[in-house]
């Protein structure tokens, strides 16, 4: 489903209007009115609350980006518009007495509100529901031989204290004063679970290649490290990871016969099977997957459980598994809708991004990622309703990179296709998410400069390579430039043909930058890649040139490639969206 934004006009006489609203010469004297800035973020809360009193003390950067004050998008479009305004936007430069609110917080989510969330108690159950009834409506179409019953897949039984589940606590000498201590938990092994050769394969793919696209913006390696160590104890985790493994083969491995030997052989292939199949790793990922929805059906009585380690890392692996398997198809899907189902459990756990396990908090920044690109897709609003209380001074710059994700997810929420917002309302929202775009750029360490830029005049080039390492920190600017795209183009205007000129400046630079990265990182940096692909499909957006369009073209197809995700259809979005411009 191909996203549709507004058009980006170069006059003040604009014949076509962007969906979200049109643009018009009619509007109050306010009507690109920046808010106030805030450098203290809300009380820790899942629910949305009134903004904090701002108290923090005045904030220097760490050192100035390469966009200067005067240069800033926020800033420089309401220049055009708003002299007074832009005054008092230099003078505050991040100085906390001018904030009475924090521009990245700006927007709830109406799709989670609380009354649709489920009991804590209730919230994995109701995530495998989701799971178990697209399981079973999808089991004829997978012609799989399981040696478990589908229509077990549905049944669960209610939730009971784990006092009364036989076996779970042991004897002990404190046992004559009525004292009991518990076991080991009942769903986990307390030795390593045992591999075969091909499952062993697949978990060094895992740890090798699909660890390190979760872990782009993790320096802790969450799911490079802990979790294939949980994995080899618990089934459930070691089911949903050699599932993920396996979908993820399917995609980078040709089709070809499959060829195996008993003692190499994969459960839930049989020999007899291999000779009609064209990508066997797609059947061998497909029972992984329904054979961890089966332990899922088993340990979810037990409460513990519930609200583990595991099922997070469980959830958020099927979620990886649903991401390879969505073909490039998310509305109605169980991709998106199982989303929603890890964003109950989430909150069931009161996991964020600031939780202090490094797993729960991984597994969260990588569930928002994947929210933000169907959002993005389907034109709604990103899930969460979780706000950061961390200050952009307090953090560093790891941090930092994750920061720049979750203000991407507020801009996807503006970008969403909705209509109750006047375009007086839509210009102010749009100018605060770009100063607070512009805070978090100006705030970062000068680690986040380019080492090596090619100078685009001796190039000669469309776009010259640049080269920004650590990889994360070169996602971190791809996230912002993929955001502040997004936000550009979907901003109306009622400014005159200065502002719409300086819009395309920023817009020009965004691209530039985009594509530069993506340049440098062609030769096959698959983590890096997989935040490529969406800043280079949003740059293409808001070309013009057929030359650049084809350059973008190109460099989008070479990145698909390489992740061999989304697939292809991709290009068809993007090439029919510039048909309909033309």
């Amino acid at each position: 489903m191909l996203h549709a934004f507004g058009h980006v006009c170069l006059s003040n006489k604009c014949s076509q209007a962007p969906k979200t609203a049109s643009f018009t010469r009619k509007g109050s004297q306010n009507h690109n009115r920046l808010s106030d800035r805030e450098c203290l973020y809300a009380t820790a809360t899942d629910e949305m609350s009134s903004p904090p009193v701002n108290n923090c003390s005045e904030i220097k950067p760490h050192s100035t980006s390469s966009l200067t004050t005067a240069e800033s998008p926020a800033i420089a479009i309401a220049a055009v518009m708003s002299p007074d305004m832009t005054k008092r936007s230099y003078n505050s430069d991040l100085n906390p007495k001018f904030s009475t609110n924090s521009p990245e917080l700006m927007f709830d989510s109406p799709l989670t509100s609380v009354q649709s969330i489920p009991s804590p108690n209730s919230a994995p159950l109701e995530w495998y529901d989701l799971l178990a009834e697209d399981a079973i409506n999808n089991i004829d179409k997978y012609n799989l031989n399981l040696d478990l019953d589908p229509a077990g897949l549905s049944r669960r039984q209610s939730p009971v204290p784990e006092a009364e589940i036989t076996g779970l606590y042991i004897h002990t000498p404190d046992e004559r004063q009525g004292i009991v201590a518990p076991s080991h938990e009942q769903w986990n092994s307390p030795d390593n679970i045992s591999l075969n050769e091909s499952e062993l394969l697949l978990l060094r793919h895992f740890v090798g290649v699909i660890g390190p696209i979760l872990d782009l913006c993790d320096p802790s390696k969450q799911f490079s490290t802990t979790v294939p160590r949980l994995a080899v104890h618990n089934l459930g985790v070691l089911k949903s990871l050699l599932a993920v493994a396996a979908r993820h083969q399917a995609l980078v491995v040709e089709p070809h016969p499959y060829q195996t030997n008993s003692s190499a052989q994969t459960p839930g292939l049989n020999a007899s099977d291999t000779n009609s199949l064209t990508n066997p790793y797609l059947q061998v990922a497909t029972h992984y997957y329904y054979e961890c929805l089966h332990y899922l059906s088993q340990n979810l009585l037990y409460p513990s459980y519930a609200k583990s380690r595991e099922i997070i890392a469980t959830a958020l692996l099927i979620s990886t598994y649903e991401m390879f398997d969505a073909e490039g198809k998310y509305s109605s899907g169980a991709w998106e809708r199982h989303l929603r189902g890890i964003f109950w459990i989430q909150r069931a756990q009161n996991n964020n991004g600031e939780c202090k396990d490094p797993l729960s908090r991984a597994a969260w920044w990588q569930w928002i990622r994947q929210d933000i690109w169907v959002a993005f897709r389907e034109g709604r609003r990103v899930l969460t309703i979780w706000r950061p209380t961390r200050r952009l001074m307090d953090l560093n710059p790891d941090e930092l990179c994750l920061r720049v994700v979750y203000i991407c997810g507020r801009c996807v929420d503006f970008a969403a296709n909705e209509k109750k917002y006047d375009i007086n309302t839509r210009i102010e929202q749009g100018g605060k998410l770009l100063q607070a775009l512009e805070d978090w750029q100006r705030i970062l360490p000068s680690t986040f400069q380019p080492i090596y830029k090619v100078n685009q005049q001796e190039s000669g080039d469309l776009f010259s390579p640049i080269w920004i390492h650590p990889p994360s920190f070169a996602a971190a600017m791809q996230t912002f430039h993929f955001a502040r795209i997004i936000v550009l183009i979907n901003q109306p205007s009622m400014g005159d043909i200065n502002d719409f000129r300086v819009r395309q400046r920023f817009l020009d630079e965004s691209v530039e930058t985009i594509c530069g990265i993506a340049i440098m990182d062609r030769g096959g940096e698959v983590p890096s890649a997989f935040v490529n692909f969406q800043a280079l499909y949003a740059a293409g957006l808001c070309v013009q040139t057929p030359a650049k369009r084809s350059v973008i073209l190109q460099l989008l197809e070479s990145t698909l490639d390489i992740i061999k995700f989304p697939p292809k259809t991709l290009l068809n979005d993007l090439t029919n969206y510039w048909r309909a411009e033309s």
